[in-house]
């Protein structure tokens, strides 16, 4: 049975309640959610409900029985349904009884004695299942008239075909149900949808609240031990005057386990009264330092010119940036001439007239004995020679392919020359990096 069908029931018997003031107390009988919407004026009746057998097997009749305690007098009547859908039957067993859509109710008041009016009723399962029972009865004085009577109600909860389980209303789905009252357990077979076997839930409108769960830093008891934020890490937070969420060290501090209002992460804000202004903020061409890095406009100002004159705006304006001259083309690993090519050119350009050649921004090689300027020399059919520094003989004048250039010892010259190369080599790449820097 829906609610939406009690409520239009009950409001149906207000209705013809109301129609005469000496119409008899609904004689009928009216399946509704309770009686005293239109009967009052009376004491609460007591009213119970049991089942025989307590245990009964799938297709064997279960005898309702239900009790009314005659507190405003000897008549009663009452509507009995089912909570939620189960699979089974009504059946009306007395006189002034009858069976409806979802439940059975009396059809005409009955008067008992001994100080309770009963009433019974057949329930059939036609399948493994819970059933939760609910029943609402009426006491009434027998005057005719819907004053001076008292309502009540019951309920019961049985299995049929199977031990059975209590189980919880789970509104969020994490497991675990609520044991509030005003969410009705059910004792069935297996877990219905939207319930869990487990109860305990201290929120069940939130999946990371339930016992057990991880606590975390939300201002929330996840765990449902009765604490908040318990077991969660502090650190250690700095004030926050623009609220971008990095704090200035050295000036007012709090110990928590997530910024709060007015504090943030300790890591430097150099400017903390504007939100925009902070440490991994993104950096743009404003003549300011957006990021807190100490440098100010970096790698978003306009550039122009290729290799070596590339070169960046003085200011945000594109039209300020002005690329470097070009310098003659050499064997560096650099775009001397900024034609966006390294090292173009044919060796004789790139290394001078020594019979070197340009081999990864480095000259190298050289004429051997009897090489060929620009070419590297290499060993002949059965001649023995290696390298062209192993094929000249010791006395090899500064034509040859030896190292010594001046009168004495060879080593010296050796040396002298290296220190030269070494020398011009250096010079070379500080004025190219002087120029690539501007």
């Amino acid at each position: 049975m829906r609610a939406g069908a009690f409520v239009l029931r009950a409001a149906t018997l207000c209705a013809l309640v109301s129609i005469t003031s000496g119409a008899s107390a609904r004689s009928g009988g009216l399946a509704a959610l309770g009686c005293d919407g239109c009967h009052s004026g009376g004491k609460p009746a007591t009213v119970t409900l049991s089942a025989q057998p307590a245990s009964a097997g799938v297709g064997e009749p279960i005898t309702l029985t239900i009790t009314v305690s005659q507190t405003n007098g000897a008549s009663a009547g009452f509507y009995l349904t089912t909570a939620f859908d189960s699979p089974g039957t009504f059946r009306a067993v007395q006189s002034g009884t009858a069976t409806d859509s979802a439940g059975v109710l009396h059809t005409a008041p009955r008067s008992g004695s001994g100080g309770a009016t009963t009433f019974e009723v057949q329930w059939t399962a036609s399948a493994a299942t819970g059933a939760s029972f609910d029943v609402f009865a009426l006491s009434a004085n027998g005057d005719k008239s819907n004053r001076g009577d008292g309502a009540g109600s019951a309920s019961l909860s049985l299995v049929v075909g199977c031990a059975g389980q209590r189980y919880y209303i789970d509104q969020d789905g994490d497991g675990y149900g609520s044991d509030d009252p005003a969410f009705r357990s059910r004792e069935e077979c297996s877990a219905p949808l939207g319930y869990a076997g487990r109860a305990g839930d201290c929120n069940d409108f939130r999946a990371e609240v339930h016992p057990g769960a991880a606590e975390l830093c939300d201002l929330l008891d996840n765990d449902c031990n009765q604490q908040v934020d318990d077991d969660v890490v502090s650190q250690l937070f700095c004030q926050d005057d623009d609220g971008d969420g990095h704090g200035v060290p050295g000036r007012a501090t709090k110990m928590d386990c997530k910024p709060v209002a007015g504090f943030g992460a300790c890591d430097g804000d150099c400017d903390d009264g504007d939100a925009n202004y902070h440490p991994g903020a993104e950096e743009v061409c404003d003549l300011r330092d957006n990021d807190c890095d100490g440098m100010v406009d970096e790698d978003v100002r306009t550039s122009c010119g290729l290799g070596l004159c590339a070169r960046r705006a003085r200011g945000c304006n594109a039209a300020d940036c002005t690329p470097g001259e070009p310098l003659v083309e050499t064997c560096n690993g650099y775009d001397d001439d900024c034609d966006g090519i390294v090292d173009n050119g044919d060796s004789a350009s790139l290394c001078g007239e020594t019979g070197e050649r340009c081999v990864t921004g480095r000259c190298e090689g050289g004429a051997g004995a009897g090489g060929t300027p620009g070419a590297i020399p290499t060993a002949g059919a059965g001649s023995g020679a290696g390298p062209p520094s192993e094929a000249a003989p010791e006395g090899n004048s500064a034509s040859g392919a030896g190292c010594q250039v001046a009168a004495g010892p060879r080593d010296a010259g050796c040396l002298f020359g290296a220190a030269l190369l070494a020398l011009g080599s250096l010079a070379r790449r500080r004025r190219v990096s002087a120029q690539y820097a501007r």
